[in-house]
């Protein structure tokens, strides 16, 4: 794969490109340079980000990301505390899922009262 550029990368993700300078700000990512300083993106680069849009878009905070990522460049050494981070982001993950199953069903249980009333009222006084 040949490296891609900032512009291509944020239009892939869906994101703007100073969001992609905010994560390597961050420390989250780390894209190659040319000779000229322009940041192009590996296929490397990308799986980190990859990672790094599904943990924040699940609610990890920035912070406990950078961390992950700090880790993961130190190697294998870091495993388990990596494997820790993620096992506790799951179980906030699966938190929120029940949360919002539940509110869920009392939508879906609102729904249903209010269509039942709109049957009995039949079709003349329905809303048009």
């Amino acid at each position: 794969m040949k490296p891609i550029s900032i512009s291509q990368v944020a239009q892939q993700f869906g994101v703007e490109p100073h969001t992609l300078r905010y994560y390597e700000k961050e420390g989250i990512l780390h894209p190659e340079r040319t000779a000229n300083g322009i940041r192009v993106y590996t296929e490397e680069t990308l799986g980190q980000l990859e990672i790094a849009m599904c943990l924040k878009s699940t609610g990890m905070p920035l912070k406990d990301i950078r961390r992950y990522f700090e880790l993961a460049a130190r190697g294998e050494e870091t495993q388990e505390e990596r494997l820790r981070i993620f096992r506790q982001h799951r179980e906030r993950v699966l938190e929120e899922i029940a949360t919002l199953q539940k509110h869920l069903q009392k939508i879906d249980w609102k729904i249903s009262l209010m269509q039942k009333k709109t049957e009995a009222a039949g079709p003349e006084q329905a809303p048009k």
